[in-house]
């Protein structure tokens, strides 16, 4: 059976512990299914890193896993003069220090409050060891719970108590998680400079660049394939000819060097050359500057070749958004019917209980009754008990020279040729012919009215739960689909962003309800 998230959430927020620990309740003991069943689908980048690892060992390259954590000092050393700018675009790893917890006696009293049994000397004792390193963080609960024999909601509430854990703020250290393969290679070449040449090594794994935005060319974490050839004897020519044959190997045919007008410091002058295949990049090559070998103390030359995997997946199947390549459960369009996008086009906030639910239904009726007087004007929808009060509830209008409930607060909502649009029941003042969608759409269960209902309900609900005694709620003009209170899924969004069609979700509903607790 499926949770109900919203009261979940709610409860949580309440009593956090109470809720983890009841709701362990909803996982089912047992099940007759078998998930192990059927075939899976493979994920087109990893089928990609397959290709790759095998089309490297066809031509006689050794795999190797490059360290991810690259120090400020082998930046320096690899790019010179160049390393500031580059140290710009890389994560540093930072860690949160561990910090030196007091146990006063006012913290004593607070503690035993908790468990009275707790040894405050023991405690002191797990803190300094904690401070020390001796104990890991994500140990300190279970260390907690032995050794003070506490209930894991207890251990949980003692570290409640200690702001310490809380305001620690990190530190950055002078490690950094790689950008660029390259610089995982020099310390690897260097451990292995006396090997038999040639070398010839390779490695597919991820880098990680700090971009200012992550959009359809950039991601922040992306996975490259690599090779090195350490040898005396190795030149460009030698390595553009082995790159072309690994290339072919992965499906890229006639493919083309063109020098970089600007070489990067860790290779040598004029030896920098970008790959293209079918008019677009898809690699770059170059051999290694003899300044950058030697800080490593290494005496041969090295030939290097380097791609992006999602790039060439985005150049062979036509892709426009790298995020589609490696995120698809996020950036994928999926196509969806009239009636499969109904389904994803929902009210959002609901009254949570029972006697919330009269409530929506008694506004709603109040609404339609009177919709059309004049204004001012008041009339009482609900009398009775709410959140354990006893209240009157009121369906208002306080403008002059108007109506109880505003021109669009009655909307229909369609579905029309992947289009959602809100319509009035009398479209013959509209500026636009709607007739095609009246005629041919999919004409929802929910309209204006009803998911206004439902949010004047779950306010009024919130509101006395959290004290309050009297209060107004409006809903005026309407800009969005948010402001009648209508959910539309992720996903359905980028469904109809993609088809450039509307969602026509607004209109002047000027609808208000006031409530008093009597």
């Amino acid at each position: 059976m499926a949770f109900d998230i919203r009261e979940i959430k709610e409860a949580s927020k309440k009593d956090w512990r109470k809720e983890w620990t009841e709701t362990a309740s909803l996982i089912p003991e047992k099940t007759a299914k078998d998930y192990t069943a059927g075939a899976g689908a493979a994920h087109m980048l990893h089928e990609l890193v397959q290709k790759t690892r095998q089309a490297f060992l066809k031509a006689g390259f050794t795999e190797i896993e490059n360290p991810v954590y690259i120090s400020e000092e082998d930046v320096y050393k690899q790019y010179g003069p160049e390393a500031p700018v580059i140290l710009d675009r890389v994560y540093y790893l930072a860690g949160l220090p561990r910090p030196d917890i007091g146990l006063g006696e006012k913290k004593i009293g607070e503690v035993k409050s908790v468990n009275s049994s707790i040894s405050p000397d023991e405690l002191k004792k797990i803190f300094r060891e904690y401070r020390e390193g001796l104990i890991e963080g994500d140990n300190m609960v279970e260390e907690l719970t032995k050794r003070l024999n506490l209930s894991t909601d207890e251990a949980s509430s003692v570290i409640d108590l200690f702001p310490e854990f809380k305001g620690i703020k990190p530190v950055a250290s002078t490690l950094t998680l790689r950008s660029h393969m390259t610089g995982a290679w020099f310390p690897t070449l260097s451990a292995m400079k006396d090997h038999k040449m040639p070398l010839k090594l390779f490695s597919v794994g991820l880098r990680f660049r700090r971009e200012q935005k992550v959009n359809s060319t950039h991601l922040r974490a992306h996975y490259g394939g690599s090779m090195v050839i350490m040898d005396d004897d190795i030149s460009l020519e030698a390595g553009k000819k082995a790159s072309e044959k690994i290339l072919e190997n992965l499906g890229y045919k006639n493919i083309e060097f063109t020098k970089k007008k600007t070489t990067s410091n860790y290779y040598a002058p004029d030896t920098e050359y970008e790959v293209y295949a079918g008019g677009i990049e898809i690699a770059d090559i170059g051999m290694y500057s003899p300044v950058a070998l030697a800080n490593y103390d290494i005496p041969h030359n090295v030939f290097n070749l380097g791609f992006g995997l999602e790039r060439m997946l985005m150049v062979k199947y036509n892709i426009k958004d790298i995020r589609e390549v490696i995120y698809p459960q996020f950036h994928q369009i999926t196509e969806l019917s009239d009636k499969e996008l109904a389904g994803k086009v929902t009210i959002d906030k609901k009254p949570a209980s029972h006697e919330g639910q009269k409530l929506a239904e008694a506004i709603k009726k109040t609404a339609l009754e009177h919709g059309s007087e004049k204004s001012p004007c008041t009339y009482k929808a609900y009398e009775g008990m709410l959140a354990g009060k006893k209240i009157i509830v009121n369906v208002v209008e306080k403008e002059a020279n108007t109506q109880l409930l505003g021109p669009a607060a009655l909307n229909d909502i369609y579905i029309h040729e992947s289009g959602i649009y809100g319509l009035p029941k009398d479209t013959s003042k509209l500026k636009t012919d709607v007739s095609e969608i009246l005629k041919n759409g999919l004409k929802l269960d929910i309209n204006f009215l009803d998911a206004i209902a439902d949010y004047f309900a779950a306010g009024i609900e919130e509101e006395l739960k959290a004290g309050k005694t009297e209060g107004y709620i409006a809903v005026k003009m309407a800009k969005t689909a948010g402001d009648v209170n209508i959910a539309i899924d992720s996903a359905a969004r980028r469904f109809i962003l993609s088809k450039n069609k509307p969602i026509s979700i607004k209109g002047p509903v000027f609808t208000a309800v006031e409530y008093k607790v009597e």
